[in-house]
Protein backbone atom coordinates (compact mmCIF):
# COMPACT_ATOMS: atom_id res chain seq x y z
CA UNK A 1 0.00 0.00 0.00
CA UNK A 2 1.25 3.13 -0.80
CA UNK A 3 0.54 6.00 0.77
CA UNK A 4 0.98 9.91 -0.68
CA UNK A 5 1.88 12.69 0.90
CA UNK A 6 0.39 16.16 -0.46
CA UNK A 7 0.91 19.53 0.55
CA UNK A 8 -2.20 21.72 1.53
CA UNK A 9 -3.61 22.96 -1.54
CA UNK A 10 -3.58 26.89 -2.31
CA UNK A 11 -7.36 27.12 -1.15
CA UNK A 12 -6.70 25.23 2.42
CA UNK A 13 -4.01 27.79 3.34
CA UNK A 14 -6.08 31.20 4.78
CA UNK A 15 -5.81 34.48 3.39
CA UNK A 16 -3.38 36.32 5.04
CA UNK A 17 -0.50 34.21 4.08
CA UNK A 18 -1.18 34.87 0.64
CA UNK A 19 -0.76 38.77 1.99
CA UNK A 20 2.50 37.94 3.78
CA UNK A 21 3.76 35.47 0.14
CA UNK A 22 3.02 38.37 -1.42
CA UNK A 23 4.70 41.47 1.26
CA UNK A 24 7.83 39.17 1.31
CA UNK A 25 8.44 38.79 -2.44
CA UNK A 26 7.82 42.73 -3.00
CA UNK A 27 10.46 43.74 0.02
CA UNK A 28 12.90 41.73 -1.80
CA UNK A 29 12.00 42.89 -5.37
CA UNK A 30 12.25 46.54 -3.78
CA UNK A 31 15.46 45.69 -2.38
CA UNK A 32 17.22 44.51 -5.59
CA UNK A 33 15.56 47.37 -7.28
CA UNK A 34 17.88 49.56 -5.08
CA UNK A 35 21.23 48.24 -5.16
CA UNK A 36 20.37 47.52 -8.81
CA UNK A 37 19.83 51.93 -8.76
CA UNK A 38 23.15 52.60 -6.00
CA UNK A 39 25.60 50.31 -8.66
CA UNK A 40 24.11 52.52 -11.40
CA UNK A 41 24.57 55.69 -10.11
CA UNK A 42 27.92 54.62 -8.82
CA UNK A 43 29.02 53.39 -12.35
CA UNK A 44 28.19 56.94 -13.95
CA UNK A 45 30.60 58.72 -12.08
CA UNK A 46 33.20 56.72 -12.97
CA UNK A 47 34.72 58.80 -15.98
CA UNK A 48 38.45 58.33 -16.87
CA UNK A 49 41.16 61.35 -16.79
CA UNK A 50 41.06 61.57 -20.20
CA UNK A 51 37.02 61.63 -20.41
CA UNK A 52 37.15 64.77 -18.11
CA UNK A 53 39.32 66.23 -19.71
CA UNK A 54 38.31 65.77 -23.15
CA UNK A 55 34.72 66.48 -21.50
CA UNK A 56 33.31 69.87 -22.93
CA UNK A 57 35.52 69.97 -26.08
CA UNK A 58 33.54 71.67 -28.62
CA UNK A 59 35.97 71.40 -31.49
CA UNK A 60 38.57 68.91 -33.09
CA UNK A 61 41.46 69.16 -35.78
CA UNK A 62 43.37 66.27 -37.03
CA UNK A 63 46.22 67.05 -39.56
CA UNK A 64 47.60 63.50 -41.57
CA UNK A 65 50.90 63.35 -42.37
CA UNK A 66 53.22 62.46 -45.65
CA UNK A 67 54.37 59.08 -45.13
CA UNK A 68 58.05 59.28 -43.03
CA UNK A 69 57.53 63.19 -42.70
CA UNK A 70 55.96 65.75 -40.98
CA UNK A 71 54.89 67.84 -43.99
CA UNK A 72 50.70 67.51 -43.45
CA UNK A 73 49.35 66.19 -46.45
CA UNK A 74 45.27 66.33 -45.70
CA UNK A 75 43.51 68.05 -42.94
CA UNK A 76 40.15 67.38 -41.17
CA UNK A 77 38.10 69.81 -38.22
CA UNK A 78 34.27 69.10 -36.89
CA UNK A 79 32.34 70.81 -34.45
CA UNK A 80 30.48 67.52 -34.43
CA UNK A 81 29.51 66.27 -31.26
CA UNK A 82 29.40 62.70 -32.28
CA UNK A 83 32.22 62.91 -33.92
CA UNK A 84 34.43 64.42 -31.11
CA UNK A 85 32.84 61.90 -28.52
CA UNK A 86 33.94 58.93 -30.65
CA UNK A 87 37.47 60.30 -30.80
CA UNK A 88 38.12 60.78 -27.65
CA UNK A 89 36.24 57.80 -26.54
CA UNK A 90 39.09 56.09 -28.50
CA UNK A 91 41.83 57.07 -25.70
CA UNK A 92 40.08 55.08 -23.47
CA UNK A 93 41.75 52.09 -24.49
CA UNK A 94 44.78 49.94 -23.06
CA UNK A 95 48.42 50.83 -21.94
CA UNK A 96 50.73 50.95 -24.49
CA UNK A 97 54.43 51.00 -24.83
CA UNK A 98 55.48 53.89 -26.15
CA UNK A 99 57.05 53.51 -29.77
CA UNK A 100 59.48 54.94 -31.86
CA UNK A 101 58.12 54.45 -35.60
CA UNK A 102 56.57 57.93 -36.24
CA UNK A 103 53.70 59.28 -36.53
CA UNK A 104 50.49 59.65 -38.82
CA UNK A 105 49.40 62.78 -37.64
CA UNK A 106 47.86 65.02 -35.08
CA UNK A 107 44.23 65.33 -33.27
CA UNK A 108 44.02 68.70 -31.02
CA UNK A 109 41.13 68.93 -29.31
CA UNK A 110 39.26 72.41 -28.51
CA UNK A 111 37.52 74.17 -26.08
CA UNK A 112 35.89 77.87 -26.58
CA UNK A 113 38.73 78.46 -28.99
CA UNK A 114 41.36 77.26 -26.65
CA UNK A 115 43.87 74.09 -26.72
CA UNK A 116 42.93 71.74 -24.85
CA UNK A 117 44.97 68.83 -25.56
CA UNK A 118 46.97 67.58 -28.83
CA UNK A 119 47.22 63.82 -29.34
CA UNK A 120 50.13 62.19 -31.85
CA UNK A 121 48.60 58.84 -33.34
CA UNK A 122 49.98 56.10 -35.91
CA UNK A 123 47.74 53.93 -37.67
CA UNK A 124 49.06 52.44 -40.99
CA UNK A 125 51.09 49.51 -39.07
CA UNK A 126 49.40 46.96 -37.33
CA UNK A 127 52.10 46.43 -35.26
CA UNK A 128 52.82 50.08 -34.03
CA UNK A 129 49.18 51.19 -33.73
CA UNK A 130 48.95 53.83 -30.97
CA UNK A 131 47.64 57.13 -29.65
CA UNK A 132 50.34 59.21 -27.65
CA UNK A 133 49.48 62.41 -25.24
CA UNK A 134 50.62 64.48 -22.12
CA UNK A 135 48.17 63.49 -19.49
CA UNK A 136 49.35 65.27 -16.12
CA UNK A 137 52.54 65.89 -16.99
CA UNK A 138 53.35 62.32 -17.67
CA UNK A 139 53.34 61.10 -21.27
CA UNK A 140 51.09 58.75 -22.34
CA UNK A 141 50.54 55.89 -24.95
CA UNK A 142 47.42 54.30 -25.85
CA UNK A 143 46.60 51.32 -27.75
CA UNK A 144 44.84 51.81 -30.78
CA UNK A 145 41.51 49.88 -31.83
CA UNK A 146 41.03 48.27 -35.46
CA UNK A 147 38.02 50.16 -35.08
CA UNK A 148 40.24 53.33 -34.17
CA UNK A 149 42.27 52.85 -37.02
CA UNK A 150 39.96 51.88 -39.86
CA UNK A 151 38.19 55.05 -38.69
CA UNK A 152 41.21 57.48 -38.81
CA UNK A 153 42.11 55.75 -42.44
CA UNK A 154 38.95 56.84 -43.99
CA UNK A 155 38.71 60.43 -42.70
CA UNK A 156 42.71 60.32 -44.39
CA UNK A 157 41.11 58.94 -47.62
CA UNK A 158 38.14 62.13 -47.45
CA UNK A 159 35.66 59.82 -45.98
CA UNK A 160 33.07 61.04 -43.00
CA UNK A 161 31.37 58.59 -41.17
CA UNK A 162 30.90 57.96 -37.61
Amino acid sequence: MQILMQSPSRQDRPGWFFILYLTMQMRSMRTVFYVILILLCASCGNKSAISKKLSGCDSLVITFNAPNSDSIINMVSTAEKKAINKLSGFLNGKAAEQYKCGYDGNMIFYKKGQQVMPVVFKYSEDGCRHFLFDMDNKLTSIRMSNEAADFLESLSTGKAWY
